[in-house]
Parts: structure tokens; sequence; C-alpha cells
């Protein structure tokens, strides 16, 4: 819409009066950080009860306010959907992860324009505003050159962007974007580089440009680590810190986290640490080689824990440096509970949760020494993953308090004295109160409309009154859950909540019920002391379930959901997929679904000498996925099946000049193997039964055209080994429907 010109326009300057549009002026307000941890269990830091080094995090907390009964959602799109907008996930269309669009108004895997951001707010009002990190809100079939770039940040009120599209990333190989393009890390691992470093580096960068030109001006930073979300990956000197200091195991570990918890009033007193999950051994019931090899999965984490702790030291101090901390705002929250997808043993290697499979005791014993924070990809047991949410019981993606209640601190300005520092809050906090607390301490408004949109009203309430010392009662309210089926509902200081069985019938789902007013960490069930609260609450949750866009419910896992079924205008719902030459790199949610299904890979290449070689497909990272290449004047097909690769070789050697490829995998009927085959001109040139593929998912790294970029998907990969000679495209088709 045309703004109309308010000045005069005669016939030269001299008799024509100059206007100038008014603009929004924030100059005098706070700077606004918000600093996102990634699966950080509740009990993980340092002025949380944990024994890892986290000074400048437990520094925010004693020069601020300690949350104490803060919940997000069970994961991490979702949280970070209703910490933006301060509305309810599923009402903005963020049921479940930005990888699925279910087709139904609360499961679009993107936040509605009904619904602005923080930052779509503040720049409308003056702010500059600056996002680094994780972004996952984004459908993750829309993080490529095509776009639509609409839900990227640059299109959700961030002015700058630097970071990674995806729900996670290798700290030393990551795959970053750049406002709205992909971009290569700066530096290699060996030169030092490490993802948390990079994203410090760039966000002190952004405030120092922002605050050369326009000093007067506030910013919002939203600043989102890939810490501590798997792969735990840090420099090996942190790690090196922690080595022997978990022998003891969980079991021990947990208690003293307790008992810290309890000295410091991060719980309440009288609050019991409840018996051990189902799924978690005793820690003196284990074997003293499993032991060992769990010990070190804890010691990684904890240097990674440490690691970011530092970097976030770095960023405050490069605030300050410039004399704009005591101006800030800042909000530090992790998005969930600790992660329970390292499963039983631990995991080395970030994709095999996702189809499905896990290591067996065996192999993760006789693999110890690569648990060291670089040589793979790990995730811990379930026993660490309960000592990281001590006191409370399960799991991240569960809403029993383990999944939902997480750690957050926010520090005001220093500009009043009287406001409390080093305290905690112990009345109901939820991650959708941080917009309207921020916004009341800004002195501003949400808008009701924007860009002639009607806006959904704020869900979250201030809790700005009780940070400045003011009630720390919470008043009447209550808050619904649900993820993947768990369902929870929290009123007056009561909660409802039911874990969900994958497949079952959810009308079979029991329901318990605890008084978190004496029941801190869910420990007695009063389900059948109180019958009818329980049947109150219930029926309080199917209301705001209803209201919220939370129905359907659905319970089918990340990669089922992200594989098998395509929004229509998806650039993976076709059956042919055509990649020419010199194609940007391309994430993996909009890479070719070749999972569990047979498929064909073809292009036909120039080599005029005979000589020329490289990679001309890789989809995938050293964790898992699949190359194609001339390597040594034969065609190979390279399938890395979480790190072991089974290589085909073709028989003969590739000619000088032109020749058609092609590789040709046929699924078995059951759909757990296959059998591939390399062509050479049409000629069968080797053929490779696999006994195991990839069922649902290939990998969280995308797909490269004429070079094996970023993590090496291929045996031993050094460099990118980009094609030498020619080619025009590389074809992906799916044989099957």
């Amino acid at each position: 819409m045309s703004v109309q010109f308010g000045g005069t326009i005669g016939t030269t300057y001299r008799d024509s009066q100059a206007w100038w549009q008014e603009q929004a002026q924030a100059t005098g307000k706070s700077n606004v950080v918000f600093i996102v941890l990634d699966d950080l269990g509740f009990g993980s830091l340092g002025c949380y009860g944990s024994e890892i080094s986290t000074p400048a995090m437990d520094a925010i907390a004693a020069d601020g306010t300690q949350l104490t009964n803060f919940h997000a959602t069970a994961l991490c799109s979702p949280t970070r959907a209703s910490l933006l907008t301060g509305r309810n996930h599923h009402a903005v269309g963020m049921a479940y992860l930005s990888h699925v669009d279910d087709g139904f108004p609360g499961y679009r895997g993107r936040i509605g324009h009904d619904s602005a951001t923080l930052a779509e707010m503040l720049v409308d009002q003056g702010y500059n505003t600056m996002a680094v990190g994780k972004w996952h809100l984004t459908p993750m079939d829309q993080t490529t050159a095509s776009g639509p770039y609409d839900q990227w940040p640059l299109a959700r009120g961030f002015e700058r962007y630097y970071g990674f599209l995806e729900g996670l990333t290798d700290q030393f190989h990551p795959e970053l974007y750049y406002d709205n393009h992909p971009v290569p890390p700066p530096a290699t691992p060996e030169e030092g580089y490490h993802l948390t470093t990079d994203l410090v580096d760039k966000s002190i960068e952004f405030i120092r440009d922002q605050t050369s030109i326009t000093p007067e001006k506030p910013f919002f930073l939203y600043f989102a680590l890939g810490a501590t979300h798997t792969p735990f990956q840090a420099p090996r000197e942190f790690v090196e810190r922690y080595r022997g200091a978990y022998e003891e195991g969980w079991d021990v570990i947990r208690e003293r986290r307790y008992q810290r918890q309890l000295e410091t009033g991060v719980i309440p007193e009288g609050t019991e640490l409840p018996p051990r999950n189902d799924d978690v051994q005793p820690w003196d019931d284990i074997a003293p080689d499993a032991q060992k090899a769990y010990a070190r999965f804890q010691e990684v984490f904890a240097g990674f824990l440490e690691h970011t702790d530092f970097e976030i030291g770095r960023l405050m101090a490069g605030i300050e440096e410039i004399g704009r901390l005591d101006d800030t705002l800042v909000v530090l929250l992790a998005d969930n509970g600790a992660s329970q997808e390292g499963g039983p043993h631990g995991v080395l290697n970030t994709t095999q949760y996702e189809n499905g499979h896990f290591p067996d005791l065996e192999e993760v014993i006789a693999k110890m020494d690569l648990i060291d924070g670089s040589s793979t990809q790990v995730n811990y047991p379930l026993g660490w993953a309960q000592a990281g949410n001590t006191p409370l019981r399960r799991y991240k993606q569960n809403t029993h308090a383990g999944g939902i209640r997480t750690s957050a601190l926010i520090r005001l300005p220093q500009g009043a004295d009287s406001i409390p520092r080093g305290v905690k809050l112990e009345r109901f906090q939820h991650v959708t109160d941080i917009v309207p607390t921020v916004l009341e301490h800004l002195e501003l408004v949400a808008p009701t409309v924007r860009r002639g949109l009607s806006q959904r009203p704020i869900d979250g309430r201030s809790l700005l009154q009780a940070l400045e010392g003011g009630g720390t009662e919470s008043e009447t309210r209550a808050q619904y859950f649900e993820t993947l089926g768990h369902r929870a509902i929290w009123k007056d200081g009561w909660k409802a909540v039911a874990f969900h069985v994958r497949g079952a019938d959810f009308e079979t789902d029991r329901w318990e019920l605890y008084n978190l007013a004496e029941d801190f960490s869910e420990t007695h069930d009063l389900a059948e002391v109180h019958p009818e609260r329980l049947r109150a609450l219930i029926e309080d949750w199917w209301e705001q379930a209803r209201n919220n866009a939370v129905l359907p419910l659905d319970d089918r896992g990340f990669a089922q959901r992200a594989n098998a079924k395509f929004s229509p205008h998806s650039p993976r719902d076709r059956k042919r997929f055509a990649y020419l030459k010199g194609v940007q790199h391309i994430g993996n949610g909009a890479a070719p679904p070749v999972p569990g299904r047979s498929f064909e890979v073809s292009t036909t290449v120039e080599r005029p000498t005979g000589t020329e070689e490289g990679v001309l497909l890789a989809h995938g990272s050293w964790n898992s996925g699949y190359a194609l290449l001339i390597r040594d004047g034969h065609f190979e097909y390279d399938f890395n099946y979480y790190g072991d690769h089974k290589i085909l070789r073709s028989n003969v050697p590739v000619p000088a000049g032109t020749s058609r490829l092609r590789m040709r995998f046929v699924i078995d009927e059951h759909g757990t193997g296959g059998t591939a085959s390399l062509y050479i001109d049409d000629i069968e040139s080797g053929v490779l039964r696999l006994e195991e593929a990839f069922e649902y998912f290939v990998s969280f790294q995308g797909l490269d055209i004429g070079a094996d970029r970023l993590s090496p998907v291929r045996l031993n990969g050094q460099g990118e080994f980009a094609f030498e000679g020619g080619f025009d495209e590389v074809v992906v088709e799916l044989l099957d429907s």
C-alpha cells in the first residue's frame, strides 16, 4: 500500500516542500538477547545442581532470576515456535518438527503469518534483528534455492542470519547458511574450527557492525546453539577435563545432583528422588567393560557443555566490551529435556536412531575409543539422560516433567537497583510467557493486525512483575501439553499426564495425577485418590486441544512422517529428480526420498583422456549415506551404512570419451535389504547384494552433485574429490510407488 506524500511539489525545489515518512524509533529501549540450548536436561547446569563447570551461565543466574518451574514443549521446533511468538505451538502450526506437514492446521511444520514473531514485532518498532545458529522453523523441503523463502529467518523479522536450518548438524562440518544462501564453513577442523565458536564470532560481528553504524538503536539477537543436541562434539581439551569423572556411574551422579538441588533451593524441601525410569539399569548391575564405555559418553557430553558455556561467556564478554551489556535483557533457556534418543547403550551415529536401529552393547564396547567427541557422532545412553533430568521422570518427547520442565534464566538490564538478583522464581512459567514479558519490559504491545493480517492473541502471561520482585504467586491458569500422543495439562498446581505407547489406542492411555505443589518430581500418582479432579483435568485438556488445533492426535515417528508423505507442492513429491552441474548443496529435507524404495541414479560423463575421476553424487555424511564416483578409472557405488562401507566397483574401467553411467538399487519385498547393480553404457558391470538398507532415513546432511562436500560420505574421504570430467546433470529416479 502506497504512502501518501505529505509535502508539496511545485515547479522547482524552491517552491516545493520536502517530506519524509516517519519511521519507528526504539532509542532508549533495552537490547534483547535470547540464548537457546538444545536437549539440555533440568539438572545439567551448575546452577541447577550439576558438577559440570558452567560459570558463564551460572553468572547469568547470579545476576538475574533462575526459573525453577519453567516449562517448554517436549521437542525443539515447537518450543522455538512458542518462544518466538508467545503462542501455543499447535495454534501457530508447529505441533511437531518443521520436517513434517501432516495436512492439518496444527501440523503444518511452519509458523502461520497470523502469528508474528518477536523479531517481526521489534523490527517494526525500530530494532535491528539478528538470528544466529539453529533455526529449524522452515519446512525442510523448502530449504533450497527454490524456496519459498517466507519461513526463512529473513522473512520472519530477522535482518541478518547465519547458522543452520536443520534440526542438528555436525559441529565440525556444519551445513551453514548466510542470510538466504548456503555457504561453506570458514575453516576446517584441522584449523581448529568448531561451530559454536563460529556462531559466537558471527554474533559479535553482527552486533559490532550494528553498533558502529547506529549505536542508538537497540538490537534483538536470537542465538540458538546446536549444543547440546547430538552429535556431542567438542574440542579435545574440554573432553579431556572429564576423563574418569563418571566412573562412579549415573546413579551416584543423579543422587549428588539431587542433594545439591535440595541444598541450593533449586527444588523444594521435601522433594523426593523418584525411582529410576523403567528403561534404566542400576549402575551396579552393569559389567565393568560396559560401565567404562557408558562413562565415556558422559565425559564427552560434559566437555561439550563446558565448551558451550565458555563460548556463551565469550558472547557476553563481547557485548560488554562494546558497552551494551548493562542495557541488555538476557533470556537463556533449554528447549526441552535430555534426549532419550541414544537408547539403552548410547549411539555413535546420529542417524541410527531415526531408522529405529541401535548398536548392541558389544559394538559400543568394541568402539569405545571412538567415543571421544571428534571421531564419531554420539548420543549418551538413557541412564545419563535420566541423570541430566534430575530429579524428574522420563525424557525429551514425553510430557512428564523430564521432557518439558527445563532450565531457564532471565537477567533484566542493570538500570534498576531495586530489581532482585540471584533469586529463584518458583511460580509456574511457560515458554509462551517470554514474549509478553519482553514486550511489557519494553513497554510495547503485540500487534492485533500486521501487514493487513489479523493476529492471533498471545497465549503467555508476562513474568515481569515477579522478576522485578512483585507478586510471586501464579494466578489461576491452565496449560496443556502434547507431543507424539503424550499428553498433559497443568492447572493451579495440579498436573494430569498420560504416557502414550506408539501405535496403541489413545483411549487405552492411562492418565496419572500429581499435586505439584507438594510433589515437584511427580513421584506419587494420585489418580485413584482424586478421580473426580483427574476427570475434570482430562476434560480441560480436551477443551484446550480443540481450541489450539491439537487434533487429530498423531503418534507416528519422525522418519516415517518426514519421508513417507509429502504435501502436493513439495519438491520431493515427484519420481524424477534432475540435478544440473553446479547446483548448490541441497539439504536432506529436499533430497530424493530413496529410503525404503527402489531407485536409479544415472548420468552421462565426458572423460576426454580417460583419467578424469571424482564424485558424481554424494548424499549424506560420514555417518551414513551413499556416493557414486569414478576412482582409479572404475565406476563405484559406496554404500555407507552407519559407517560400515559396502563398495561395489565396476568390473571394467569406464572408457575414455562419453559414457552413460547408471546405478540401480532394487529393494527386497520386505524392505530390509536389496541389490545394487552398476551399468556402463547399459552393460551390467557389477552387482552387490546388501542385506541391510535404509528403511526411512538417509542422513541429516544433504546432497551434493559433482563433489563430496562437508562431512564426507565416501570411505576414507579427504577433501571434496570433485569430478574432473564433464557432465550436464545427474538424475535420480524412484522406481516404485
